[in-house]
């Protein structure tokens, strides 16, 4: 391919394969043979070892000065480079030729090899990963004999520790393989493990410097040496993981478009595969779902750099703002500072902050101001880098958010819900209990007037230290829902747990199994509550486990599941408790409550 000129030396490990008084034609050493000869065997080696990505041919502009020389072309094929010289044979000697001065010669082939880069990155409009990524695929797939459908994610250049010695190399990462090569004196070594089969995956201090620990059933391998071991092991425990969900799932094939979205050529960078891009965008946002507490299919659209007015101490809190089609979230610099969230359901408008009468610390220049439906905000955030293309991405993405809400359907099954019952199946408790609790309730709604409450308040350190010091009763049904993250996906889908119940009222094969694992655990909940004695409690239980089992099929129901809905049964209604049973089983304590149970025992190997 064409690249743009610069200044090389024509010594080293290259050979001449043919000149003309402008232009030189090169090749490594040992390609002019065409054969494995020791040469070849040796350059290859050096290359390998030095981990220089060099192409194998390559043409240089030769100047008057007999010591200076530009690279123009490369290419890794011979018919490849011969295409380049013969165009240049005939589109740019004859022209030449009737140019007299040296200097103007060089200052012509420059700016026509610039041009030629220039219409080749305009015309490559589908082409979002490099020439040497494409040349790492079509290696990977032929090194390996790997299937065209299975997809190189990213490469890197390491060390393998066989033994004592290390031989260095390229470990290729795919959506279900790791595999490594190295070629040395004319010596391959070439490994295949597949994503699914590794039991262990750790980063371990040995040899020389940190390695990568991979361990399968029968295997051990060291891998080390790496450029940045954090980004390669950051990728590798990711594909890991998501092949262990995809087995424990039982999905029979992998679905790109369920997890990697289409990227485009203005937003993808040409450094890295488009895979690898997007594997780094699931990874943030997961992060980001985990810190706020978000259903499962938020996925981040950006973040940025900027200040939030916090009117409780009447101070500019530097954090960032993270922004997804549902929510804007903020998380401040320091840990547990002050964290926000504001669902896109609660925005009435978002505008440019005009009045400097709230605090002299606000950068009027770059503040935004955002206003809720209820009680609370207005919010303000400033120090913005770029405060109009904030304000319209926020602007649209509510006019966005506003056209795609769905209209809210009478339900066709109309059930009554249950309240906690806690309020009608009371305990006894003293009078010092009662007190502890008073002073609780007064603590937290005393918390509530200064920072807010609901979704939108501001979440600071003084909200944990209340946490554990407990929650009273009377509130644990509206936090547990609202710090679970279960009240969004409540929001989300209005009608889902009556359509459930209904729906699980009607008897199938499945189902009817279902429903003799619970009638076999209902009486085995919390038996020395009140509420579990009466039937009517065990009723609204029953109800319960049959919906979700409705609900999430892949999972039905499995043991504990009883335990967990009893306890939310006492301090929350029927609905509230049907989310936060689904928020604790799906993201809170993934593969804990699944017929396979595999989160609980893995933490208790762990213990």
């Amino acid at each position: 391919m064409w690249v743009t000129p610069s200044e090389v030396s024509i010594l080293g490990l290259w050979s001449i394969d043919r000149a003309n008084p402008y232009f030189v034609l090169q090749c490594r050493r040992g390609q002019e043979n065409r054969r494995n000869s020791f040469t070849q065997i040796l350059v290859a080696t050096i290359d390998s070892v030095l981990d220089n990505k060099t192409s194998q041919y390559r043409i240089l502009h030769k100047r008057s000065n007999p010591e200076v020389y530009y690279v123009i072309a490369e290419a890794n094929k011979k018919e490849d480079i011969e295409g380049h010289w013969k165009w240049i044979e005939a589109n740019l000697m004859p022209i030449l030729e009737d140019i007299d001065v040296a200097d103007d010669i060089t200052v012509y082939i420059q700016w026509k090899i610039q041009s030629l880069c220039t219409e080749a990155e305009h015309e490559d409009v589908g082409d979002i990963e490099s020439e040497k990524f494409k040349n790492a695929t079509k290696k990977f797939h032929k090194v390996f004999n790997m299937p065209t459908e299975e997809k190189l994610v990213i490469y890197y250049s390491c060390s393998y520790w066989d033994g004592r010695v290390p031989r260095q190399g390229h470990l290729f990462v795919s959506v279900n393989y790791l595999c490594f090569f190295s070629n040395l004196l004319g010596k391959d070594i070439t490994i295949t493990v597949k994503f699914t089969d590794i039991t262990l995956l750790e980063r371990v201090n040995a040899f020389v410097s940190e390695t990568i620990h991979i361990c399968t059933r029968f295997h051990e391998y060291n891998f080390g040496m790496f450029r940045k071991i954090e980004e390669t092991y950051q990728i590798v425990e990711q594909i890991a993981n998501y092949a262990a969900k995809k087995l424990l799932s039982q999905k029979d094939a992998f679905q790109e478009e369920d997890w990697f979205p289409a990227v485009t050529k203005k937003t993808a960078p040409k450094v890295i595969s488009q895979l690898k891009r997007d594997f780094d965008a699931k990874a943030r946002s997961e992060i980001y779902r985990c810190r706020f507490r978000l259903p499962c299919d938020e996925r981040l659209d950006g973040e940025i750099a900027c200040h939030l007015w916090t009117p409780y101490n009447r101070s500019s809190i530097a954090g960032k703002l993270y922004i997804s089609s549902n929510f804007i979230c903020f998380s401040s610099k320091v840990y547990h500072q002050v964290n926000l969230i504001i669902p896109f359901r609660d925005i009435v408008v978002v505008e440019k902050h005009l009045n400097s009468s709230s605090s002299s610390n606000i950068d009027i220049q770059s503040g935004l101001v955002i206003t809720i439906k209820y009680s609370g905000g207005p919010f303000v955030f400033s120090n913005f880098i770029d405060r109009t293309f904030i304000l319209n991405k926020l602007s649209n993405l509510l006019s966005q958010y506003n056209e795609k809400t769905p209209l809210l359907i009478s339900d066709p099954s109309p059930i009554d819900i249950s309240p906690p019952l806690y309020l009608t199946f009371k305990n006894e408790i003293t009078e010092e209990q009662q007190a502890m609790e008073n002073i609780r309730e007064v603590a937290w709604r005393t918390h509530f007037e200064v920072y807010g409450r609901g979704s939108p308040m501001y979440r600071t350190s003084e909200l944990y230290d209340l946490l554990f010091q407990g929650i009273p009763n009377s509130l644990r049904n509206e936090l547990w829902l609202l710090f679970s993250g279960a009240i969004y996906d409540k929001h989300t889908s209005p009608d889902v747990y009556r359509k459930c119940v209904h729906e699980s009222s009607i008897v199938s094969n499945d189902q009817d199994l279902i429903n003799e694992e619970i009638e076999r655990d209902l009486y085995r909940a919390l038996p020395d509550q009140k509420a579990y004695q009466d039937e009517s409690g065990i009723s609204v239980l029953r109800r319960l486990l049959r919906a979700y089992a409705c609900y999430n099929t892949d999972v039905g129901y499995c043991q504990a599941m009883n335990i967990i809905g009893g306890v939310l049964l006492l301090y929350m209604n029927e609905e509230d408790a049907f989310w936060t049973l689904a928020a604790l089983c799906e993201r809170l304590l993934p593969d804990y409550y699944n017929t396979k149970v595999v989160g609980a025992l893995i933490d208790q190997g762990r213990v």
